[in-house]
């Protein structure tokens, strides 16, 4: 039974990729037709809206969000496999959620760089009144709060397991 899982995990998966190849192809494809359009020809990425300028905004968003569902699914496959012992299966599922956050702040960190580069221009200070140069830090309250929902799902899910096997 739990190879059946695994091994319609691993098709997921590659399903997954497959679309999310497409997917890139498709954006990447449309962002540039859009971008040549509005601006012309690429002269260097901006968010003024200046002939020459390509904003990556949205581009960006529209590739890092499917990239971050995909990358979790691959390391649920690589790391969550059916395993004879509860001790193993447990470090199992730890390892799996440090590595997807880990991969998480990878993906979403440029994003919100990028994010706010568009909306106050270049990094000078950490502020949240939204004036030019000012960068809202609130990539570290996501990625606390996910470290620490995490943390805590993972010790109630093994609380929860050691009462039943005390029965």
């Amino acid at each position: 039974m739990a190879a059946r899982r695994y091994a319609a995990r691993v098709r997921r998966l590659k399903l997954s990729a497959a679309v999310w190849g497409m997917w890139t192809i498709l954006i990447t494809t449309l962002w540039v037709v859009h971008e040549w359009d509005v601006n012309g020809a690429f002269e260097r990425f901006g968010h003024e809206g200046d002939p020459g300028q390509w904003n990556p905004t949205l581009w960006a968003l529209g590739i890092g969000i499917p990239t971050l569902i995909v990358g979790i699914m691959a390391l649920a496959v690589y790391f969550v496999r059916s395993a004879a012992e509860r001790a193993v299966l447990r470090m199992q599922r730890l390892k799996f959620h440090a590595a997807a956050w880990l991969f998480g702040m990878v993906v979403l960190t440029p994003l919100w760089a990028l994010i706010e580069w568009q909306d106050n221009g270049s990094f000078e200070r950490w502020s949240n009144n939204s004036q030019p140069g000012d960068w809202d830090p609130w990539i570290l309250i996501v990625g606390g709060m996910w470290a620490l929902s995490a943390l805590a799902l993972f010790v109630v899910r093994q609380v929860l397991e050691r009462r039943t096997e005390a029965r």
